[in-house]
């Protein structure tokens, strides 16, 4: 389910907090903190990793650092995958272990498997590896119950390998949609990522086994846990223990090398310098005025770097005579005029530079630049060796269900004949049956219900 659509439900049910912990990824992670700030709810940042061994364990964000280490685990995760894969290597946590709390996982849980193979030997072995890497404080067994055959026996035995290994244990619950009311359009977007059907996604066991993987309340899970409510009041605990709050500013972007070590500052004012007789046969006195002017606010608002930034990749452009051009605001910059990052001398036509880059607004002024379109590759990849896979990467679009691609792909995962979704939006508008089982009626429901839920991720055209 979306963000906002589980923090409304955790509000409703008067959730003090609420952790989001999506597989590999903390793509959520801006939307969930603005409407958990907007419901008054606390935020725990979090994912759900799957380790190199097809192993999930749960991470939970404490501070700034472990934040930090999450982003690089996910990062270096899908990097060693293949495309829309992760795969952590275990022996790696040790590395990025600071600032998180790490959980035993679900059924898929290293600790979790070995007990349901009944090799308690090896259970034991793995919480007493994660132990020693997080630490006896920071190592949860995770525990739920989804009233499944064998649950209660099965959270039994996992509260007796904390006690006997003197680790806490926690109760988390699977949450995959807000409501039970959307557990089937869970199943529709599952069968959706699979490119199948509903009724081949259950033979293929694709699909949960029951519609308990939803957000319930307190008084659900302590009937549930009833045997332990020392694990329900742990969820209190690790929730005051994560209390990094995300915030935004300023981008720390890479630091362009300057030559012997001259700071960023200096070298952006002897470039400009450097170009001051080419752009000015004779420059006036208000020239030399405006540039100490626009670069004392940019040294201040700590922007020099990000204008060598911009300016070596049009050097590079320029160099490789690959054309290109900056366009918006930063026309109004004399900086960015004497770099060669916009074509207008914003002095010969009374711009504003404020309208750009002000000492008020602490922001990173925009800098669009447009490329060569059958040559942009090769400055995408410049940057990439210039600063290397962990500094650059390309920005992800979201793209979400809108009504048509809807209609196609839940009919398809339905299983209505294609002859009939090929009428799409005007069957849906021509039938004004409302009943929700006939397929029309069904797919209309489920229509609305999608609208605007993300679909997959893409790559941004230019955006790095």
């Amino acid at each position: 389910d979306h963000p906002k659509t589980l923090v409304a439900c955790a509000a409703s049910l008067d959730m003090p907090a609420l952790a989001l912990t999506d597989h590999d990824a903390l793509y959520g992670a801006v939307r969930f903190a603005q409407a958990a700030r907007e419901a008054g709810i606390q935020p725990v940042f979090g994912a759900e990793l799957t380790l190199a061994s097809g192993h999930h364990l749960t991470l939970l964000v404490k501070n700034e650092r472990g934040w930090r280490n999450l982003c690089r685990i996910i990062s270096r995760a899908r990097q060693r995958a293949p495309k829309g894969e992760a795969l952590f290597p275990g022996e790696e946590l040790a590395r990025y272990c600071g600032g998180l709390i790490a959980l035993s996982g679900c059924k898929r849980g290293e600790v979790a498997a070995a007990l349901l193979a009944k090799d308690e030997a090896l259970a034991r072995s793995a919480a007493q590896y994660y132990r020693d890497i997080f630490g006896a404080e920071n190592f949860w067994i995770e525990l739920q119950h989804h009233l499944l055959p064998d649950d209660t026996a099965f959270v039994h035995q996992q509260v007796a390998l904390a006690k006997k290994l003197g680790l806490g244990y926690v109760v988390t619950n699977n949450v995959h949609y807000a409501s039970r009311a959307r557990q089937q359009l869970q199943d529709v977007l599952v069968c959706i990522r699979h490119l199948t059907n509903l009724t081949a996604a259950k033979y293929e066991g694709l699909l949960r086994p029951n519609s308990e993987f939803y957000l319930k309340s307190d008084r659900q899970l302590a009937y549930l846990f009833s045997d332990y409510p020392e694990a329900l009041a742990n969820t209190l605990l690790l929730a005051q223990r994560c209390q990094f709050e995300l915030r935004y500013g300023l981008q720390t972007l890479p630091r362009f090398p300057t030559p012997a070590d001259i700071s960023p500052e200096c070298y952006l004012s002897r470039l400009c310098r450097i170009a001051l007789p080419e752009c000015y046969a004779n420059p006036p006195a208000e020239v030399h005025r405006q540039l100490k002017h626009e670069l004392a606010i940019i040294s201040r608002a700590g922007l020099a770097n990000y204008f060598l930034i911009v300016w070596d990749i049009v050097r590079f452009a320029r160099e490789q005579k690959i054309r290109c051009q900056g366009r918006g605001s930063a026309a109004n910059s004399l900086v960015a005029y004497l770099l060669g990052i916009s074509p207008i001398d914003p002095l010969a036509h009374n711009l504003v530079f404020e309208r750009f880059l002000s000492a008020e607004r602490q922001v990173v002024p925009d800098i669009d630049m447009d490329f060569q379109a059958d040559r942009r590759e090769e400055v995408i990849q410049y940057i990439y060796q210039r600063y290397g896979t962990d500094h650059a990467a390309m920005a992800a679009t979201v793209i979400t269900f809108r009504r048509r691609s809807a209609i196609r792909d839940i009919g398809r995962a339905l299983g209505i004949p294609a002859g009939l979704l090929v009428r799409g939006e005007r069957l849906l508008d021509e039938d004004e049956n409302d009943d929700d089982s006939a397929p029309v009626g069904l797919l209309r429901r489920l229509c609305e219900q999608i609208d605007r839920v993300p679909r997959h991720l893409g790559i941004h055209n230019g955006g790095m």
